[in-house]
Protein backbone atom coordinates (compact mmCIF):
# COMPACT_ATOMS: atom_id res chain seq x y z
CA UNK A 1 0.00 0.00 0.00
CA UNK A 2 1.40 3.41 -0.91
CA UNK A 3 0.44 6.76 0.46
CA UNK A 4 -0.02 9.95 -1.49
CA UNK A 5 0.00 13.33 0.18
CA UNK A 6 -2.46 15.80 -1.29
CA UNK A 7 -1.96 19.46 -0.32
CA UNK A 8 -5.05 21.28 0.84
CA UNK A 9 -3.66 24.73 0.05
CA UNK A 10 -1.33 25.51 -2.79
CA UNK A 11 -0.07 29.04 -2.33
CA UNK A 12 2.79 31.04 -0.95
CA UNK A 13 2.29 30.76 2.78
CA UNK A 14 4.37 33.69 4.01
CA UNK A 15 4.11 35.80 7.12
CA UNK A 16 1.17 37.91 5.96
CA UNK A 17 -0.79 34.85 4.77
CA UNK A 18 -0.40 33.30 8.22
CA UNK A 19 -1.67 36.53 9.81
CA UNK A 20 -4.76 36.45 7.59
CA UNK A 21 -5.43 32.81 8.46
CA UNK A 22 -5.36 33.64 12.18
CA UNK A 23 -7.89 36.45 11.78
CA UNK A 24 -10.84 34.42 13.08
CA UNK A 25 -8.94 33.66 16.29
CA UNK A 26 -7.80 37.25 16.71
CA UNK A 27 -11.11 39.03 16.15
CA UNK A 28 -12.11 38.44 19.78
CA UNK A 29 -8.94 40.25 20.90
CA UNK A 30 -9.70 43.41 18.91
CA UNK A 31 -11.33 46.46 20.43
CA UNK A 32 -15.07 47.15 20.27
CA UNK A 33 -14.67 49.31 17.16
CA UNK A 34 -13.47 46.25 15.20
CA UNK A 35 -15.99 43.82 16.70
CA UNK A 36 -18.92 46.12 15.91
CA UNK A 37 -18.23 45.79 12.16
CA UNK A 38 -19.65 43.06 9.98
CA UNK A 39 -17.23 40.15 9.68
CA UNK A 40 -16.54 40.82 6.00
CA UNK A 41 -15.87 44.52 6.70
CA UNK A 42 -13.56 43.79 9.65
CA UNK A 43 -11.70 41.22 7.53
CA UNK A 44 -11.29 43.83 4.77
CA UNK A 45 -10.06 46.37 7.30
CA UNK A 46 -7.62 43.80 8.67
CA UNK A 47 -6.30 43.10 5.16
CA UNK A 48 -5.85 46.86 4.57
CA UNK A 49 -3.91 47.14 7.83
CA UNK A 50 -1.67 44.23 6.83
CA UNK A 51 -1.01 45.82 3.44
CA UNK A 52 -0.12 49.11 5.14
CA UNK A 53 2.32 47.29 7.42
CA UNK A 54 3.87 45.54 4.41
CA UNK A 55 4.28 48.86 2.53
CA UNK A 56 5.83 50.50 5.60
CA UNK A 57 8.26 47.64 6.05
CA UNK A 58 9.46 47.98 2.48
CA UNK A 59 9.99 51.72 2.99
CA UNK A 60 12.84 50.80 5.31
CA UNK A 61 14.86 49.91 2.24
CA UNK A 62 17.00 52.98 1.56
CA UNK A 63 17.40 52.17 -2.10
CA UNK A 64 20.64 52.79 -3.91
CA UNK A 65 23.83 53.41 -1.99
CA UNK A 66 25.27 55.32 -4.96
CA UNK A 67 25.79 58.95 -4.02
CA UNK A 68 25.09 61.53 -6.72
CA UNK A 69 26.51 64.99 -6.06
CA UNK A 70 25.74 67.66 -8.64
CA UNK A 71 28.57 70.03 -7.66
CA UNK A 72 31.17 68.21 -5.53
CA UNK A 73 33.83 70.94 -5.82
CA UNK A 74 34.14 74.10 -3.73
CA UNK A 75 36.60 76.95 -3.37
CA UNK A 76 37.55 77.39 0.27
CA UNK A 77 37.98 80.84 1.92
CA UNK A 78 41.68 81.03 1.03
CA UNK A 79 41.07 80.20 -2.64
CA UNK A 80 41.92 76.49 -2.84
CA UNK A 81 39.65 74.39 -5.05
CA UNK A 82 38.81 71.00 -3.60
CA UNK A 83 36.46 68.07 -3.67
CA UNK A 84 34.24 68.30 -0.60
CA UNK A 85 31.80 65.58 0.48
CA UNK A 86 29.92 65.47 3.78
CA UNK A 87 28.11 62.59 5.44
CA UNK A 88 25.93 62.48 8.56
CA UNK A 89 27.55 59.83 10.75
CA UNK A 90 26.22 61.20 14.04
CA UNK A 91 24.73 57.84 15.06
CA UNK A 92 28.11 56.08 14.85
CA UNK A 93 31.31 56.08 16.89
CA UNK A 94 34.56 56.85 15.01
CA UNK A 95 35.71 53.23 15.33
CA UNK A 96 32.47 52.05 13.67
CA UNK A 97 33.16 54.05 10.48
CA UNK A 98 35.39 52.87 7.64
CA UNK A 99 36.39 54.82 4.55
CA UNK A 100 38.16 53.21 1.62
CA UNK A 101 38.75 53.62 -2.07
CA UNK A 102 38.86 50.98 -4.76
CA UNK A 103 39.93 52.24 -8.15
CA UNK A 104 37.80 55.37 -8.65
CA UNK A 105 35.16 54.48 -6.05
CA UNK A 106 34.99 55.92 -2.56
CA UNK A 107 33.08 53.82 -0.03
CA UNK A 108 31.92 55.07 3.37
CA UNK A 109 30.55 52.34 5.60
CA UNK A 110 29.40 52.53 9.22
CA UNK A 111 27.91 49.79 11.36
CA UNK A 112 26.61 49.96 14.93
CA UNK A 113 25.29 47.11 17.07
CA UNK A 114 24.06 47.55 20.61
CA UNK A 115 22.67 44.77 22.77
CA UNK A 116 21.06 44.74 26.17
CA UNK A 117 18.64 42.29 27.79
CA UNK A 118 15.51 42.14 25.62
CA UNK A 119 16.77 44.76 23.16
CA UNK A 120 19.01 44.85 20.12
CA UNK A 121 19.77 47.95 18.04
CA UNK A 122 21.41 47.61 14.64
CA UNK A 123 22.24 50.51 12.30
CA UNK A 124 24.18 50.41 9.08
CA UNK A 125 25.11 53.14 6.62
CA UNK A 126 26.79 52.65 3.23
CA UNK A 127 27.44 55.24 0.53
CA UNK A 128 29.53 54.85 -2.61
CA UNK A 129 30.74 57.72 -4.72
CA UNK A 130 32.56 57.55 -8.05
CA UNK A 131 35.38 60.05 -7.88
CA UNK A 132 35.55 62.61 -10.69
CA UNK A 133 38.31 62.31 -13.27
CA UNK A 134 41.74 63.54 -12.19
CA UNK A 135 40.94 63.40 -8.47
CA UNK A 136 43.66 61.32 -6.87
CA UNK A 137 42.15 58.70 -4.49
CA UNK A 138 45.40 58.70 -2.49
CA UNK A 139 45.00 62.44 -1.78
CA UNK A 140 41.68 62.04 0.03
CA UNK A 141 41.56 63.16 3.65
CA UNK A 142 38.75 62.80 6.17
CA UNK A 143 37.74 64.57 9.36
CA UNK A 144 34.96 63.75 11.78
CA UNK A 145 33.46 66.64 13.72
CA UNK A 146 32.26 66.36 17.32
CA UNK A 147 28.66 66.36 16.10
CA UNK A 148 29.27 63.44 13.72
CA UNK A 149 29.70 65.14 10.33
CA UNK A 150 32.23 63.21 8.28
CA UNK A 151 33.96 65.44 5.75
CA UNK A 152 36.07 63.99 2.95
CA UNK A 153 38.25 66.29 0.87
CA UNK A 154 40.84 66.13 -1.90
CA UNK A 155 42.56 68.75 -4.06
CA UNK A 156 40.63 69.49 -7.25
CA UNK A 157 42.15 69.47 -10.74
CA UNK A 158 43.22 72.96 -11.89
CA UNK A 159 40.65 73.25 -14.70
CA UNK A 160 37.60 72.56 -12.46
CA UNK A 161 35.09 75.31 -11.85
CA UNK A 162 34.10 75.52 -8.22
CA UNK A 163 31.85 77.97 -6.43
CA UNK A 164 33.46 79.93 -3.63
CA UNK A 165 32.41 78.75 -0.19
CA UNK A 166 31.67 81.45 2.36
CA UNK A 167 31.54 80.46 5.98
CA UNK A 168 29.01 82.44 7.98
CA UNK A 169 29.75 82.44 11.71
CA UNK A 170 26.93 81.96 14.18
CA UNK A 171 26.90 85.03 16.35
CA UNK A 172 24.48 83.93 19.04
CA UNK A 173 22.75 80.68 19.81
CA UNK A 174 19.05 81.02 20.50
CA UNK A 175 17.48 78.94 23.23
CA UNK A 176 14.38 77.05 22.17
Amino acid sequence: MSWKVVPLFKRDFGFFDRQRDMFDDWIKEFDDDWRSLELSESRSRFDRELEKIKRDLFKLDTGSTKLQVERPFITDPIGNKKLNLRFDCSQFKPEEISIKTMDRRLCVHAKHTEESPGRKVYREFTREYTLPDKVDPIALTSTLSKDGVLQIEAPAPANVEAPREHLIPIEKLLKF
